[in-house]
């Protein structure tokens, strides 16, 4: 199993993530033990050095293959990460919304179209299969899997639709999925590959994190015990 984050986790107006510098949301995503997030749109907000103390703090990669520190032909965050997972080699990349509102001295956001597909074939070279967490939004996504081909999900967020149901590109095969927003949902994606890391079949389930669900004893105590100071 992959746990995975399509970013703007990090900050929210008055919420412990803002209070802390976003760093309440890694200390619990370690302790969730996720395998990859992207940086988002919204993240940006908390500024280069923040998010670089984040990205040291996390215990997986925060990744972004289109934010620069402006002034600097460099990214901010790695761009992509390989993952052995069983017999396969999953390409994890991570893309952020151009549009963000930043501060012009902070940061260079390059298109995230044009980076994706210069950036999947050298990912395909290094793993069988290529999946991208992404902040671009559900029409931009959909546009995506037809310009990056070889993509086999892509994992959405700032649109924050909670989908039941796989979208799959007719032509590329890539699936777009997204599963709403603020931690009322969790979405899993079962899927099925064949040696050559072709998806071979999906099945799709959107949990809604209602009272129903018992909280885990050692994230409650996380919670109850955490100092935002």
């Amino acid at each position: 199993m992959l746990l995975l984050d399509a970013g703007n986790a990090l900050w929210g107006p008055g919420t412990p993530a803002e209070q802390t510098g976003g760093r309440i949301m890694i200390d619990a995503m370690n302790l969730l033990g996720y395998d990859a997030m992207a940086m988002g749109d919204l993240d940006l907000l908390l500024g280069p050095d923040v998010l670089r103390q984040r990205i040291a703090d996390a215990q997986f990669p925060i990744l972004s293959a289109n934010v620069q520190i402006a002034g600097e032909d460099k990214l901010l965050a790695e761009p992509y990460v390989i993952k052995p997972f069983g017999d396969h080699r999953v390409g994890i990349i991570g893309v952020t919304w151009e549009g963000a509102s930043v501060q012009p001295d902070q940061f260079t956001l390059l298109p995230a179209l044009n980076v994706l597909a210069q950036l999947v074939p050298e990912v395909a070279k290094q793993a069988d299969i290529i999946v991208v967490l992404s902040t671009m939004g559900f029409e931009e996504e959909q546009i995506a899997s037809s310009q990056a081909p070889g993509v086999d999900v892509i994992v959405g967020g700032r649109s924050r639709i909670p989908m039941t149901e796989s979208w799959v590109d007719p032509e590329t095969g890539t699936l777009v999925v997204e599963a709403g927003a603020l931690g009322e949902w969790i979405g899993r994606r079962v899927l099925s590959f064949d040696s050559t890391g072709a998806v071979t079949d999906h099945r799709d389930e959107l949990m809604f994190l209602t009272d129903d669900w018992t909280d885990d004893p050692e994230m409650r105590s996380f919670l109850d015990n955490y100092s935002v100071q």
